[in-house]
């Protein structure tokens, strides 16, 4: 059922859907391993889909009531939200996180996370936006375990950088999937978090 709502969605809005088919369970369980299950807060997954990486992420230790997953598609969001009952499931868009983390979960102020991992196909966007979705990201996450993770099909940073304030690093490739892909890991220098 899952493969078959990936395709009828994709089918529909090939561009905001992004891929033909789920990330494979070893591009899934390579994101999933960059995420520390013992750092404090909650993780969140940035286009869950079908929540393949969300398995992954519940299989590398991470309670589901930790997880909140945010989902433009009405669709996907109400297949996670079905197959994952204590994880917090947010409609909307990944690049309005930071807001939508701070009203739904904060209260009004900005929780710390432990973490974030993206499905999204973020090649096509403008280069400002996908850095500010890092720069979010980061600016949530805690100090010294806080990581953004995203996946390419390319070798190179799918996210541009600014290296003297982030340490991003292309850390694991998984040839079994279709396409091969390489996942990037970024968190805060650690110069900035020493000095």
């Amino acid at each position: 059922m899952a493969d078959s709502l990936f395709l009828r969605e994709f089918l529909r809005a090939p561009l905001r859907t992004g891929a033909q088919q789920p990330s494979s369970r070893a591009l899934a369980t390579a994101m999933a391993a960059e995420i520390d299950p013992a750092a404090d807060g909650p993780v969140v997954e940035l286009g869950p889909g079908t929540g393949v990486v969300t398995r992954a992420l519940l299989d590398r230790g991470i309670p589901e009531d930790r997880l909140i997953l945010i989902e433009l598609n009405p669709s996907f969001a109400d297949h996670v939200r079905r197959s994952f009952p204590r994880a917090t499931v947010l409609n909307g868009s990944a690049f309005d996180m930071r807001r939508l983390i701070t009203t739904e979960i904060g209260g009004g102020t900005e929780p710390q996370i432990a973490g974030v991992v993206s499905g999204l196909p973020l090649r096509g966007r403008p280069d400002g936006l996908r850095t500010r979705l890092l720069e979010d990201a980061l600016d949530l996450a805690r100090p010294a375990a806080g990581r953004f993770v995203q996946f390419t099909y390319w070798y190179d940073s799918p996210v541009p950088f600014d290296r003297a304030r982030v340490d991003g690093r292309r850390t694991r490739f998984v040839p079994f999937n279709l396409w091969p892909a390489s996942v990037w890991a970024y968190r805060r220098h650690p110069d900035l978090l020493t000095g």
